[in-house]
């Protein structure tokens, strides 16, 4: 009897333990479930979509010799101030560098930069230039030399615009500092005023008076005074 109870005891023990161990082993995986959904995940590597690459941009056509590269059209009217007006009408004769009366395509680019008293100075003068190259063509025409809007032959490499004086409801002048440095020597320096009119709503240049010179200018003076002393 001793021992059959004693075999009992030991297959009770024995239950307990299994039971205990079976109850231990879900808290544990649970645990692990948790830490695992705790941990950070790695983000997937990002994939850019199949697409194809745009078509490269056509280069630009190549201008034939003799034919500027910038669209024929005229320039438009400059608007706002007289400043800027001063600005665009320099900012284009820096460009085209043009010698004596501008011509051609050159006049039409600086026509609606002009007034009309200025224009009509200028029309006589193209006349007889025109004249003078058909009838004696071996003479040199008169106007076809000379930089008329800065007063130097040579013209001028680069400008600033200076202050602004107000000289009516519709006029002012705007004061100019030229320089003409081409590399071989110190650069000239001179002093100009451009006077500006508003014809129907927009600021024109009209009168150019040509300041004093230094001491170092290289060249001839192409009018001594004013733009408009080229007609007289």
């Amino acid at each position: 009897m001793a021992r059959g109870a004693a075999r009992w005891a030991s297959v009770a023990c024995l239950a307990l333990l299994l039971g205990l161990s079976a109850c231990a082993r879900p808290a544990n995986d649970a645990a692990s479930a948790a830490k695992a959904s705790s941990a950070p995940k790695q983000a997937a590597p990002l994939r850019s979509p199949d697409r194809p690459l745009p078509e490269p941009l056509p280069a630009p056509p190549v201008p034939e010799p003799g034919v500027r590269a910038e669209p024929e059209a005229d320039m438009p009217l400059a608007a706002g101030s007289a400043v800027e007006a001063a600005r665009s009408l320099y900012d284009l004769h820096m460009r085209l560098h043009a010698s004596g009366l501008p011509v051609g395509e050159d006049l039409a680019r600086y026509r609606p930069l002009l007034s009309k008293r200025l224009l009509a100075l200028m029309a006589p003068a193209a006349r007889e230039r025109d004249r003078t190259i058909a009838q004696t063509p071996d003479l040199k025409p008169p106007y076809i030399e000379g930089d008329m809007f800065t007063g130097l032959s040579e013209g001028a490499t680069g400008y600033k615009l200076g202050k602004r004086n107000a000289l009516g409801p519709d006029r002012e002048s705007v004061d100019l500092e030229f320089v003409y440095d081409d590399g071989s020597g110190p650069p000239t320096r001179w002093r100009g005023r451009a006077q500006m009119v508003r014809e129907d709503g927009s600021w024109k240049l009209d009168e150019v008076e040509y300041g004093d010179f230094d001491a170092g200018v290289q060249g001839d003076f192409v009018r001594a005074g004013s733009l408009s002393d080229w007609f007289k």
